[in-house]
């Protein structure tokens, strides 16, 4: 009986929440922010982008070969490269690789033939022994 008497007169007993976080709050120190609309919406805001990119970064992690496949997004990945076919900037354009390397070799050949001719090139500089690759 003590007991539940000591209960009934506990402040807990009789405090509301609204005075709680009212002590509560004055018990806080340093420099506050006032939370204002905006202020909550721009805190809110940055803590889903950070929220994001945390699981961004959490399934970048776990990102395994089997988890690939099994998603079935390899399949996007292979169609979109399929499409990248006239590209001029892909490193993999072999058409492009072609004609930099025939005007590379041409260039070695006729700086070949500056210093075989004693500095001018032969009258035709088409009779080089490399042929140029015709355009296709």
């Amino acid at each position: 009986m003590a007991e539940k008497a000591l209960m009934d007169k506990s402040p807990l007993k009789t405090l509301t929440l609204e005075e709680f976080l009212e002590s509560e709050r004055h018990r806080l120190t340093g420099t506050l922010t006032p939370v204002t609309p905006e202020s909550f919406a721009k805190w809110k805001k940055d803590r889903i982008d950070k929220k994001a990119a945390e699981e961004q970064a959490r399934q970048a992690k776990e990102a395994t070969g089997r988890a690939l496949f099994e998603s079935g997004n390899w399949r996007l990945d292979e169609e979109s490269e399929d499409d990248d076919d006239g590209d001029e900037d892909d490193p993999w354009n072999l058409a492009k690789l072609r004609k930099e390397t025939e005007a590379l070799r041409q260039k070695r050949e006729d700086d070949r033939l500056i210093q075989l001719n004693g500095g001018a090139l032969p009258a035709d500089p088409g009779a080089s022994e490399v042929e140029p690759a015709p355009d296709t």
